[in-house]
């Protein structure tokens, strides 16, 4: 009898097992699926101070079908401070447009090409970041990347830029501003 007592408590706590590892594997879904959906959706420019939405000027009589390719300039402006650190995004709000390549600053502390992963630029999107902890680096108004676009259509293409950390060279936050123009403009 002592037997036919151990087997029915064995089994009753299988059976209350594998519900409660169902309602893990579930509950692990749900805030997965959360954070995907909170990824997704799309900021506002006044959501943060340092996001800004660029418009620009492309030419008005290309055909629609045609291709061009153009450089986008990425200028970080820290005051007085000196600038050892930045990440920001790019991304283009307007269809047609499409990162295919990405150069370093024009100071010497930046002129090797920023950190980015190359699959997000599919996205039209991208985030760079770039550190340096020498001594001779920027301050002010400084470029420090030019983006590569290939655009398909006419007229304005609009981009959302983001200015994630800037950092001077102890590693503190500095208040700086993120500004883009086409190269040579």
């Amino acid at each position: 009898m002592n037997v036919s007592k151990t087997t029915i408590n064995r089994n009753s706590y299988r059976r209350s097992i594998v519900p409660i590892a169902w309602l893990l594997l579930i509950g692990f879904d749900v805030c997965l699926m959360a954070l995907t959906y909170a990824q997704d959706q799309p900021q506002t420019a006044t959501a943060n101070p340092q996001q800004a939405i660029t418009q620009l000027a492309g030419p008005d009589v290309a055909d629609e079908d045609a291709v061009r390719f153009e450089a986008i300039d990425v200028f970080v402006d820290s005051g007085s401070n000196a600038l050892a650190a930045y990440q920001f995004e790019l991304a283009s709000e307007s269809p047609g447009v499409e990162i295919v390549g990405i150069e370093g600053g024009e100071h010497a502390a930046f002129e090797e090409p920023p950190f980015y992963d190359p699959k997000a630029m599919n996205n039209n999107r991208v985030i760079l970041a770039a550190f340096n902890t020498g001594d001779n680096l920027p301050s002010g108004r400084s470029r420090v990347a030019r983006i590569h676009v290939q655009l398909q259509g006419s007229g304005a293409k609009q981009y959302r830029t983001e200015l994630k950390a800037s950092a001077t060279t102890d590693g503190q936050r500095i208040q700086a501003q993120i500004e883009i123009a086409k190269a040579g403009a």
